[in-house]
């Protein structure tokens, strides 16, 4: 009968959950995460050696109409992309059109997530309390948006994924993602 667990497979388990506890050498992880191993030799619950966090793969068209949603062309020109017209504050964010090849998706992660982690001067990028003077997305986005948004951040240098043409603020140069 599907959905029961029988006495020999509870006892199995048991037993393979008392020998990853113990640590004892051949045991394994039903269930393990690929590309993750067991930390510390098979101690449960240790960091795996060499353990790194990947963003998972994220929609590029999707994080374009974030880009778009979160207004971020504002402040953050993309020549060659084509958003609504603004009457932002300016040049307050470094040209991100260049960006996409020189960082890893964990380092966009962060800069939007906590854009005061690495701080550049340039232009406007700093208020008078030397912050970043972009906010935090912590609250009002979604964890899928961000995902997808820095799908999109790493094609920018590597080909458009969203309708080329006339429509950034025409801006080059000056500082990288972490303002």
């Amino acid at each position: 009968m599907r959905g029961r667990v029988g006495p020999v497979t509870l006892v199995a388990g048991v037993v393979a959950l008392g020998l990853l506890a113990a640590g004892l050498p051949g045991a394994q992880q039903s269930g393990q995460m690929e590309g993750h191993g067991m930390a510390g030799g098979g101690q449960a619950h240790g960091t795996p050696e060499g353990w790194t966090f990947r963003l998972p793969e994220g929609d590029p068209k999707a994080g374009r109409r974030a880009f778009v949603d979160f207004e971020c062309y504002k402040c953050h020109p993309v020549p060659g992309e084509n958003f609504p017209t603004s009457e932002g504050s300016g040049d307050v964010g470094p040209d991100l059109s260049w960006m996409g090849p020189l960082h890893p998706a964990e380092y966009f992660a962060e800069a939007i997530l906590n854009p005061n982690a690495v701080l550049t001067e340039g232009p406007g990028f700093l208020g008078a309390d030397g912050k970043s003077k972009m906010p935090s997305y912590t609250e009002s986005m979604t964890l899928q948006q961000l995902v997808d948004l820095v799908a999109y951040l790493r094609t920018l240098g590597a080909g458009p994924p969203g309708p080329a043409g006339g429509g950034g603020r025409g801006v080059t140069g000056g500082g990288h993602m972490g303002h």
